[in-house]
């Protein structure tokens, strides 16, 4: 006869683990410890017995449990197994509550990125995906509406980015598709369907290789809008000098810096390289820190966001602040395609190779790391002189051009 809240609430445990049957094949076990287990035993439609675990009693009421047995005889009767139909009901609750961003960081976790590349990566997300992403379950999404997010990032120049965050999404969605959380890749062949960048162009970032477009681009920045934060300025005054990367400059920390020995060292983890790199400080790079030194309140970074709270300056700082300047030859910004802050890079070893500098001291201060180009032969020591030597003539050459 079927239990009652009774008999269940005085059943005691024996020498043996026992079962009590309800009806329908649920049944409580009563084990030796006294633990109380509500369970089902069912035939599946392979002819072999299973057991669904519900939960444990006083947790679970008999009447929940009643109800629980139902939908896993549903189940049975469908050919599903219950503990299965349990996870995919679990795995769908899931879906409902995170969103993609939370699936993208999880995937990103367990890439090998250096932490410069995540940084940038990271930022790049924020901007360009999450906001559309982020309003609806992962599991509503169609390719049209992958590809109204990511079309406007290519059409306003960044068709570089937007097929990155294609190439990003497809395999996240495609860990989503594995996990039985998707039915369908809505990013597969995505990147497809987006603009092609134009490669006839000689870079990927816009760069300067004439002297008079340089001399001119160094008068705009050392010559800033009244609007423009002095640590803006100081991070554009420093790019041309250090010719990093981007990141590596708002990333910068005091504690890179030796003002004594004149000589920055980034770290192999904040390197796109997963390698230190030593940067001679010429004195004009010397003067630019000091100064921002004395502006900036006391924090780990040199380079910090207008908006306080100690944070390093964001992306979109440096970027908008050269797309302001105005290029007097064409009557245009720079940020027309003309010079982008990763555009130094490029300018710097134009120049130096030009200028007769060992291509082996140039390719290493842009650490590089093509093996071809930087030889095991070289003493480091003797190619870290010619580079202290190299910085603080290109830093002199710079200023002599912008003043003459």
């Amino acid at each position: 006869m079927p239990l009652t809240a009774t008999a269940i609430k005085n059943a005691k445990p024996t020498d043996k683990d026992q079962k009590l049957y309800d009806q329908g094949g649920l049944y409580l076990m009563v084990r030796k410890s006294g633990t109380k287990t509500w369970k089902y035993g069912y035939w599946g439609a392979n002819g072999k017995q299973g057991t669904y675990t519900i939960g444990d009693y006083p947790e679970i009421s008999l009447q929940e449990a009643r109800e629980a047995h139902l939908k896993a005889r549903r189940l049975v009767g469908e050919g599903i197994n219950p503990t299965e139909g349990k996870r995919q009901q679990a795995a769908k609750l899931a879906i409902q509550e995170k969103r993609f961003s939370d699936y993208c960081k999880e995937w990103i976790a367990k890439q090998n990125y250096a932490r410069s590349t995540l940084g940038d990566l990271e930022q790049r997300l924020e901007k360009n995906i999450y906001s559309g992403l982020d309003k609806r379950p992962v599991d509503s999404y169609s390719t049209r509406d992958l590809l109204d997010i990511l079309t406007p990032v290519a059409q306003r120049g960044a068709k570089e980015t937007a097929k990155r965050m294609a190439g990003i999404m497809r395999q996240v969605f495609n860990d989503l598709l594995l996990l039985g959380l998707i039915d369908n890749n809505p990013a597969q062949g995505l990147a497809e369907l987006l603009p092609k960048p134009d490669h006839r162009q000689k870079s990927n970032f816009g760069h300067i290789t004439d002297k008079v477009d340089l001399k001119n681009l160094l008068t705009q920045i050392h010559n800033p809008s009244p609007r423009q934060s002095p640590i803006t300025t100081a991070a554009l005054k420093l790019m041309p000098l250090l010719f990093l990367r981007p990141y590596n400059i708002r990333h910068m920390k005091w504690d890179y810096i030796d003002f004594d020995t004149a000589m920055l060292t980034i770290p192999a983890e904040e390197m796109k390289s997963n390698r230190e790199l030593k940067v001679p400080l010429a004195v004009q790079a010397i003067a630019i820190l000091q100064e921002v030194r004395e502006m900036n309140k006391p924090g780990p970074y040199v380079f910090i966001t207008s908006h306080g709270h100690g944070k390093p300056m964001s992306e979109n700082t440096t970027t908008a602040a050269i797309k302001r300047l105005i290029n007097p030859n064409t009557n245009e910004t720079y940020g027309t395609g003309f010079m982008t802050s990763h555009g130094f890079r490029h300018t710097a070893s134009t120049f130096l190779n030009e200028m007769g500098y060992s291509p082996d001291a140039v390719e290493l201060q842009l650490a590089h790391t093509n093996k071809d180009r930087v030889r095991a032969t070289y003493n480091k020591a003797q190619l870290l002189d010619e580079r202290i030597r190299m910085m603080q003539e290109w830093a002199d050459y710079l200023e002599n051009l912008r003043k003459t």
